[in-house]
């Protein structure tokens, strides 16, 4: 008996959620939807040269019934053929959008943005440009990058109108973050797409390297430091003359590494200039190491007219 009670109450609620759902689906609604833009036949050797969207976001007034298939149903889409556009016409606004949509009856739209589709054409012309990657990179805790990053290829070919690609002279990936790294980076990486403008990019995307390595410290004692460009009449003597540099690199590149790799100097120049009495010496170094300290940070100096 019990049951029996459980399965009524049930079946009213049901009955009671259902007869709910139906009156409410019968008031009148508004609603957005995103309708992606798909333009067809554009003219051979002819480019649309004026920004336009990649979805048009426009809002619809009907039912909840009628609006149903559009909140739950497929995704609406606009196909614009430029065949059926009149040649004096440059300008789409609601009203010729709306001819075409398709929509079921009983739903009214109401308006979208933007607002207005401008279509304007211009010779196609291809170009081709700089790649840069837009990226950010960190590394785990003792280690780092070795050598360069490798962005293949180096550059791509943009295809759209030609006033467009003339104020282009390079293109960016889209924005990438290597975190964290402990391993070295093989990957491709899409160009970023183009806000506004209807472009064509080969390839569409371009493969990253980067050699990441464990870093380790290494000591390079008594460098002896050089002056350059002293003139003949004269003579300068640094206090202490000599410095030592701790680098950090990767372990295989320190382990090959003595003095000769580096050279400390300064330039005259610099002495001249100076009003404290100290100059920094300047250490050329291998590439992919960097100089994390040195003893003395800065020296003393005397200038004196050779004996």
């Amino acid at each position: 008996m019990r049951n029996k009670r459980i399965h009524i109450i049930l079946a009213t609620t049901l009955f009671a959620i259902l007869l709910w759902g139906s009156i409410n689906m019968s008031y009148q609604y508004q609603v957005t939807a995103a309708a992606p833009l798909v333009i067809e036949n554009i003219p051979a050797g002819r480019a649309i040269k004026t920004p336009v969207p990649h979805d048009l976001q426009m809002r619809f007034r009907g039912t909840g019934w009628r609006l149903a298939p559009l909140v739950w149903g497929s995704e609406l889409t606009y196909a614009l053929d430029l065949k059926t556009i009149p040649a004096t016409q440059n300008a789409l606004t609601l009203n010729d959008i709306a001819e075409n949509l398709n929509l079921p009856a009983g739903i009214q739209p109401l308006d979208m943005k933007p607002d207005s589709i401008y279509i304007l054409l211009d010779s196609q012309t291809q170009k081709r440009v700089p790649v840069i990657l837009d990226h950010t990179v960190t590394f785990r805790e003792g280690y780092g990058q070795v050598g360069n990053t490798i962005v293949t290829p180096e550059s791509v070919t943009i295809g759209g109108a030609k006033s467009l690609l003339q104020r282009i002279d390079l293109w960016a990936t889209t924005r990438i973050s290597f975190e964290n790294l402990k391993a070295p980076v093989d990957t491709d990486v899409p160009l970023a797409e183009s806000a506004s403008y209807m472009l064509s990019f080969s390839p569409p995307s371009v493969h990253v390297r980067i050699n990441v390595q464990p870093f380790a410290e290494k000591t390079i004692p008594g460098l002896t430091i050089r002056v350059h460009s002293v003139p003949p009449n004269r003579e300068v003597i640094l206090i202490p003359p000599k410095i030592d540099i701790v680098v950090r690199g990767n372990i295989e590149q320190l382990s090959e590494l003595t003095g000769s790799n580096f050279e400390a100097t300064v330039d005259y120049d610099a002495i001249l200039a100076d009003t404290s009495g100290y100059v920094d010496a300047r250490i050329d170094l291998p590439p992919g190491l960097q100089v994390v300290n040195r003893r003395p940070e800065r020296h003393q100096y005397i200038v004196r007219k050779r004996l």
